[in-house]
């Protein structure tokens, strides 16, 4: 008796005739390719966003860095005005006096 054909479903037949060496050849691809392709992928991807975080807190750092010299460059300058003005103040109570 002849078999039955395979149930056409839309799904592909489970009958591999041993006919066709060429359908039984496989190209295997090595996981450390895979991984590596994957993860080079993956870094580059999100490389991007990382360096536009890195730009942004590099540009705040050096903003604070110029406002934290100007504050010292203000309080060295207010210090030196103060002690000019107690040394003339000094002077004028000294030269009342005499």
């Amino acid at each position: 008796m002849p078999s039955a054909p395979p149930e056409q479903d839309g799904k592909k037949s489970q009958h591999h005739p041993a006919s066709h060496p060429e359908d039984d050849h496989q190209c295997s691809v090595s996981d450390q390719i895979t991984d590596s392709v994957a993860q080079t992928n993956v870094a580059t991807m999100g490389a991007g966003p990382g360096f536009a975080a890195l730009q942004s807190m590099m540009g705040q750092a050096q903003s604070q860095n110029i406002l934290m010299a100007n504050m010292v460059s203000a309080q060295k300058q207010n210090a030196m005005i103060g002690m000019t003005t107690m040394t003339q103040s000094i002077l004028q109570m000294m030269k009342r006096r005499s």
